[in-house]
């Protein structure tokens, strides 16, 4: 992972979300892709503050997890071409967005 990039890119959130990202992004295991990283860890984000909606709590969740997609969608824009494609399906309909965003619906 490039921590630069990530460190330069987070100095211009504000205080309490980029302290949150930064403990996340913390976590992560340094030998993984970074956009495949966050986008998971966004999901799981997403996926857990599903049930838990209508408490305070849920909001900076659901902060944290749009920042880590957006996070993720420039590490991939950093990507090859080729890449680049890929990430974006995964990021789609088919990918592990759309499974979720399915399941959700599910429970609608």
């Amino acid at each position: 992972m490039n921590d630069d990039w990530l460190q330069r890119t987070l100095a211009d959130s504000p205080a309490p979300l980029r302290e949150r990202l930064q403990t996340v992004v913390a976590e992560l295991d340094p030998g993984a892709d970074l956009a495949e990283a966050l986008l998971e860890t966004a999901c799981r984000l997403l996926e857990g503050s599903r049930e838990g909606l209508e408490h305070r709590e849920s909001a900076s969740d659901l902060l944290v997890a749009d920042g880590l997609l957006t996070l993720a969608c420039e590490a991939a824009a950093y990507s090859s071409a080729e890449d680049l494609a890929e990430r974006c399906r995964a990021m789609g309909p088919g990918g592990e967005l759309g499974r979720l965003a399915e399941r959700w619906a599910g429970r609608s």
